[in-house]
């Protein structure tokens, strides 16, 4: 047994030395993985100046942040004096603590003709809201349009017509009357107790009804009221343009029902009786069954 150990297990002289060397080797490796630190000198690291940044409290933060959103937002303080508004400039404007896009808007509006007549006028301008006007209304003064000049060289000569020239002003309830067939918005504007919204609509309907054919017809306009109509009244006239009319036997459905004198169910009805006869005076009449509502829209009618 013991031979038979020795046969696998037992190392000659040679063998016997490799093993001694290999553990040497082994040793000294172990040894130096030790000891090589102790040897090993380390880099010198130079640390740079680094400017160190404070950290503010969130409370300090905050409170910046507020104030320089504070004065952001800051405005101008509004400063009030008397102005005209036909002759007031964009920065005057702005300093009376107007917008400046409101301001831009203001002088536009000026520029196209439009001519202040009174206080209330200013309202007409997009951006002047009712706080903003009563703010600015103690401080509007519309200087009176200037004195109008003879041109009779007759009567330059003459002490008493001088004088009536001195003391002739012309008048803004003498304006022009407005054309309401021709008149465009800044045309309508002009008319005291017209804003923007009747202007628009005004014209909007001339278009649905082809166009007027007397002035009582502002009072079907949606929103103008008895007494507007009696303030204004006088400051239009209808001309003789000719009106756009509705070809009854041609026109289609929504042609015909477009214009404000025919509800659904007429149009519905002109347009079953167009099916078994021609449609005549005489029998659209019956189809209205409304003499009165006939009678305002006969003339907007082309029969064949």
């Amino acid at each position: 047994m013991k031979n038979l150990f020795n046969d696998y297990f037992g190392f000659n002289r040679q063998q016997r030395n490799g093993v001694f060397v290999l553990v040497s080797i082994v040793f000294l490796l172990l040894l130096l993985r030790i000891t090589y630190p102790y040897f090993i000198v380390a880099d010198e690291i130079v640390v740079r100046d680094i400017p160190v940044i404070e950290k503010k409290p969130d409370s300090i933060i905050s409170k910046d942040t507020k104030y320089k959103s504070e004065e952001v937002k800051q405005e101008v303080p509004a400063v009030f004096f008397v102005f005209d508004p036909n002759t007031v400039t964009r920065e005057q404007l702005v300093k009376l603590g107007i917008k400046e896009k409101t301001a831009k808007r203001f002088i536009k509006f000026r520029t196209k003709g439009f001519v202040f007549k009174q206080k209330e006028d200013l309202k007409k301008v997009y951006g002047i809201t009712p706080a903003l006007y009563a703010k600015l209304e103690p401080y509007i003064l519309i200087e009176p349009v200037k004195k109008t000049v003879t041109e009779n060289a007759d009567k330059r000569d003459n002490p008493l017509a001088k004088h009536e020239e001195m003391i002739t002003i012309k008048s803004p309830q003498s304006a022009q009357r407005v054309d309401l067939n021709n008149a465009d918005s800044l045309q309508l504007l002009s008319i005291n107790g017209i804003g923007p919204s009747f202007a628009r609509r005004i014209i909007k309907y001339r278009g649905m009804l082809g166009g007027f054919l007397k002035v009582d017809q502002l009072k079907e306009v949606y929103g103008y009221t008895e007494e507007l109509f009696e303030k204004t009244r006088e400051q239009f006239f209808v001309s003789g343009t000719e009106i756009r009319k509705i070809k009854i036997s041609k026109d289609d459905f929504k042609t015909i029902n477009r214009h404000p004198y025919f509800s659904y169910e007429l149009t519905k009805s002109v347009m079953q009786w167009r099916k078994k006869t021609i449609i005549t005076p005489t029998n659209l009449r019956e189809i209205f069954n409304d003499n009165e509502l006939y009678e305002k829209a006969r003339p907007y009618i082309e029969f064949e």
